[in-house]
């Protein structure tokens, strides 16, 4: 398209389209699957481990694209779907709207909202520390 530039941003997933000043973010999961697999995770905190599995139930050709795109967990890959869709659950739980409680980021040197993998998690996550996501009540 004329006049249109697209970028992309490492490790989000989302696109930028550019014309003149304006700037659009395209994702690559829409917001509303992200909530839905939310509402059907029965339990009140979770991982992103629990996110995926209910989120492939749900969305199975959407869970194809973003294995295709971001690869698995053992994959040799730096940045895979679980980190992916970890990432959009910690951004999305910083909204005023979420249905999430904030994440407190590791980065901020609180291990409040982690817990330590089991050994059956890290073959799926690999990752010593694992977030877990609280849903507002």
């Amino acid at each position: 398209m004329k006049g249109l530039r697209e970028v992309r941003l490492k490790g989000l997933g989302r696109h930028l389209i550019m014309q003149k000043s304006e700037i659009t973010m395209k994702t690559l999961l829409k917001e509303e699957k992200i909530e839905e697999t939310i509402r059907r995770i029965p339990q009140s905190s979770f991982t992103v481990l629990d996110f995926i599995q209910v989120f492939k139930a749900l969305y199975s050709d959407d869970w194809k694209r973003l294995v295709e795109r971001f690869g698995q967990f053992g994959e040799k890959r730096r940045y895979t779907v679980t980190t992916y869709l970890s990432n959009r659950l910690d951004f999305y739980s910083q909204k005023p709207h979420s249905l999430l409680q904030p994440l407190t980021r590791y980065s901020e040197g609180k291990f409040k909202d982690y817990r330590k993998t089991t050994e059956e998690e890290r073959k799926h996550f690999g990752g010593s520390w694992i977030a877990v996501f609280k849903k507002k009540m």
